[in-house]
């Protein structure tokens, strides 16, 4: 724990006490607005291999083509990728790689907020909205493939109604709430003052956490999916995809073992895992 850090948990925690309702939205203004971290080396080379293009003003997207690509065959099926919190679309290029050599289209877009995308905050609604922004702009994606609230915003779309013939939920939360809630923990905030703060969160963002809920978004889906877990994710807890998976009919849940929050993006184990399942049949359409 940083000092800038451990300044910012210990006032918490004494606002807490003296301040609940400033402390709740101090923290909740706080968790609303991404850092955006520098790009990485092998990120230029990712952006090189694709096409940067925009979803409408202010929301940048990039899509990679298969090798094969000629620019004349008929429309090939699309995979979309969803990027992490405080993460952006090159990043998800290690998942990219192998679904362009299975002979996909890649979209993967900026979220508000991240990337070359404009906005100084987001939140799990506005990410799952900037999805169905991508299918009403681009089409019907053949295969949804989320990671951390990502994953969490992908199962909000889909419960939503985003069509989709599978989707793959790579150590996402279950419950917005929930995150929410081990926020408010890690920061410091009372019980008292974390109520406060997730009601701050939900008047900001115009949607109840209760309403973000993907165990009951999803109760009745019948969309395959596969959901990836680390069981030493210490961002967010393989319980989560475990809670999911028990509501979703048929879903297939694999837990992996020291990959860790982000290394699972990146692991040979995890692509083959969803090359198996992309190519699994008989795929039901979803509901």
């Amino acid at each position: 724990m940083n000092l800038s850090f451990a300044v910012f948990r210990l006032s918490n925690q004494i606002g807490s006490v003296l301040a609940p309702n400033w402390t709740a939205q101090k923290a909740g203004k706080r968790f609303l607005t991404p850092t955006r971290y520098p790009i990485k080396g092998w990120e230029h080379d990712a952006e090189q291999k694709g096409s940067r293009f925009e979803l409408r003003e202010g929301i940048s997207a990039i899509r990679w083509h298969p090798e094969s690509h000629t620019g004349n065959e008929a429309r090939r099926a699309q995979v979309l990728l969803v990027h992490g919190w405080e993460s952006r679309a090159t990043q998800m290029y290690g998942l990219a790689a192998g679904l362009l050599e299975q002979g996909f289209d890649v979209v993967a877009v900026d979220m508000p907020g991240h990337g070359h995308s404009a906005g100084d905050t987001a939140n799990p609604h506005v990410f799952a909205q900037t999805i169905q922004l991508a299918e009403d702009a681009l089409g019907r994606f053949e295969i949804v493939i989320g990671h951390s609230m990502g994953a969490g915003a992908t199962a909000v779309a889909v419960g939503r109604g985003l069509l989709t013939s599978k989707m793959v939920l790579i150590s996402g939360p279950s419950s917005v709430e929930n995150v929410l809630r081990r926020f408010s923990g890690f920061v410091g905030l009372s019980k008292k003052t974390t109520d406060k703060f997730v009601a701050f969160i939900g008047r900001a963002v115009g949607v109840p956490a209760e309403a973000l809920d993907s165990t009951l978004l999803l109760k009745h889906c019948k969309v395959p999916a596969l959901l990836i877990h680390d069981e030493s994710d210490v961002e967010v807890p393989a319980s989560e995809s475990r809670r999911l998976a028990s509501v979703l009919e048929g879903a297939e849940l694999f837990i992996s073992s020291g990959l860790g929050h982000r290394k699972v993006l990146k692991s040979t184990q995890v692509m083959e895992k969803i090359a198996s399942f992309i190519h699994r049949e008989p795929a039901r359409s979803a509901a």
